[in-house]
């Protein structure tokens, strides 16, 4: 049987649930869940939980799958909460080609990257 607190993140919402009770027991259960949001495409969700779960391996690791699928988008997202400054300014350039300014700034200043990010939000944002 699943445990209750993944049914609930399910079914209701990250915010439906008191994240700062869980122990490491808790985080490796927050783990679990952001990989089923991710197997069920809700990625923002997926992101925000393994996050929280300071997860940042699998986040890492679901990024790459979505350079690999040419997702930058997405791949950028799960980047973001890692401050991992290669694949960061990788997906901020690819970002910029699609456009996606917004994006490529907010994963250039994750990367430490200031320069770049200001000056997309300067003139693209």
């Amino acid at each position: 049987m699943e445990h209750p607190i993944v049914t609930k993140i399910i079914k209701d919402g990250i915010n439906s649930v008191d994240l700062s009770m869980l122990d490491d027991r808790g985080r490796g259960i927050l783990s679990y869940v952001g990989e089923r949001l991710y197997k069920l495409n809700r990625i923002p969700e997926a992101v925000e939980i393994l996050e929280r779960a300071e997860d940042f391996e699998k986040l890492r690791k679901i990024g790459d799958e979505f350079m690999r699928q040419n997702k930058v988008e997405l791949a950028a997202m799960c980047f973001i909460p890692t401050k991992d400054k290669e694949r960061l300014n990788n997906a901020a350039a690819l970002c910029v080609k699609a456009m996606n300014y917004r994006l490529a700034a907010e994963a250039y200043f994750a990367a430490g990257n200031k320069e770049m990010a200001m000056f997309l939000k300067e003139n693209y944002c």
